[in-house]
């Protein structure tokens, strides 16, 4: 508490003199608690836009049928993914970190009507009330930062306790909380000064009270609540070494309305466990890191426990000056019944990608080649333009890449056999918060059942990226 103490003395002199005294003792009284506050607390902004456009853009989803026909070349502003807007403002004062941003798609609007209110529903009755923040929440730390607590709304989020493949990204491993599997988290970490290095957190996705009538103490009540519990845990070895690992006995898709309307947010639709070593100097200038993801689910048709296993290992290396290149291969497989009954699913992705820096200006050459490649047993395990794994259980999978159409599905009921390659070389100029690029997206794909099909989709994007 910051308590400021004014003194008044007698002032002498006419009524205007003594106004204007009180007027600068006042202000600057308002001046001093202003900057007292200030001084307590920081509050900072950043943010990041991306207008991708394409020039054009054309496919054809299946070469090998006459009467399929190349769609007419178009153009897209916004990107493939209606652009994005990106604000975040982040206030920390004294052991308190609180932070709010909003993402809006190129049009200004809330992005693709991804993040939404829970607490109320719109007039239909069919979907939370759309809202453009994607984050809301707040850290507080004790115990001279050995204990820190997190509650709110979350995006993307896995507390630093998931690291990224070096040329695919994002893991196959689900976040702590973000869209896809609710945004809400209260959490307690705990990083203990007596053991250098280890860090625990566990959670538990408590969802607001609704006001309108939605009513989610069912899926709040401690018999439903502990099963949903998130463990989270991190070792840092003194060689350089990093460890981590996860378990969640359930995934409940808490607070997405298309769950929680069906079943009050109370059903598990799979458990999981992960682990993941970091291994920046194990090879001598060639940072590495491995993933093992484990999924299970009980299915009730055929009356037992079924399975899935995802492996991924990436690294980077950089063989002449000025070139830098990451590689990362990922295997998934799902056993009898996992993706579908009498369906099992074999996946794999190799992907690469290569940055050539030109020394002394702001230019670079890329490029990022993507192959795929999948077995199933009767020809079920995908849907959709993109060749999604179609599952509540493995949503995560797909057989193109940055969202591009495929070939057309042929029919299931055999064995299939999926293979896609994709290929994207750009030039690029960098500045001082962001870059332009002009490149080249293309990718194949051939899908074989008891038929076959093909497939050429192209794009020109002319990405402008600014962050600050």
């Amino acid at each position: 508490m910051v308590r400021l103490h004014i003194l008044l003395l007698p002032v002498h002199g006419n009524e205007g003199d003594i106004e204007m005294n009180v007027k600068k003792i006042i202000l600057g009284a308002v001046a001093l608690a202003a900057g007292t506050i200030l001084s307590a607390q920081t509050i900072s902004f950043h943010g990041y836009l991306d207008y991708t456009n394409f020039a054009v853009a054309q496919e054809n989803t299946n070469l090998k049928d006459s009467s399929t026909e190349w769609t007419k070349a178009s153009a897209e502003f916004g990107s493939f993914y209606n652009g994005r807007t990106e604000l975040n403002m982040n206030v920390t004062a004294a052991n308190f970190v609180f932070n709010v941003g909003i993402r809006l798609d190129a049009g200004g609007n809330s992005w693709y009507n991804l993040y939404h209110d829970v607490t109320q529903t719109n007039d239909d009755n069919d979907g939370y009330v759309a809202t453009p923040f994607h984050q809301m929440n707040i850290r507080a730390s004790f115990l001279n930062d050995q204990v820190f607590v997190y509650t709110g709304r979350f995006e993307e989020w896995n507390a630093g306790y998931i690291f990224n493949g070096y040329a695919l990204g994002g893991q196959n491993i689900r976040n702590l909380a973000d869209r896809d599997n609710g945004q809400y988290l209260t959490a307690v970490e705990f990083c203990p000064q007596f053991v250098s290095g280890l860090k625990v957190l566990a959670g538990l996705p408590i969802l607001p009270v609704s006001g309108n009538g939605v009513n989610y103490w069912t899926g709040n009540q401690w018999q439903n609540l502990y099963k949903k519990v998130k463990i989270a845990a991190q070792y840092k070895l003194p060689i350089g070494v990093t460890f981590n690992g996860g378990w969640r006995p359930g995934t409940y898709y808490t607070g997405i309305y298309a769950y929680d309307t069906a079943d009050g947010a109370t059903t598990n639709y799979f458990g999981e466990a992960y682990l993941q070593a970091d291994m920046p100097y194990l090879v001598q200038n060639v940072p590495l890191n491995a993933s093992f993801d484990f999924r299970y689910r009980n299915n009730s048709t055929v009356g037992k426990e079924v399975f899935a296993y995802y492996a991924g290992v990436s690294g980077q290396t950089k063989p002449v000056n000025n070139l830098t290149v990451n590689f990362e291969d990922r295997i998934f497989y799902a056993d009898d019944h996992y993706i579908a009954n009498n369906e099992k699913l074999v996946y794999d992705v190799l992907g690469l990608n290569a940055v050539y820096s030109f020394a002394g200006t702001p230019y670079q050459i890329g490029m990022q080649l993507n192959t795929m490649y999948a077995q199933d047993a009767n020809g079920s395990a995908f849907a959709n333009a993109t060749s999604r794994v179609d599952s509540k259980w493995c949503d995560d999978l797909a057989m193109s890449s940055d969202w591009m159409d495929t070939a057309t599905l042929p029919a299931a009921g055999s064995p299939g056999r999926y293979f896609a390659v994709y290929g994207y070389p750009y030039v690029q100029k960098n500045f001082a918060n962001g870059y332009a690029r002009l490149g080249l997206e293309l990718q194949y794909s051939r899908f074989q059942t008891s038929n076959t099909t093909e497939g050429i989709t192209y794009r020109v994007p002319v990405a402008m990226c600014f962050w600050f």
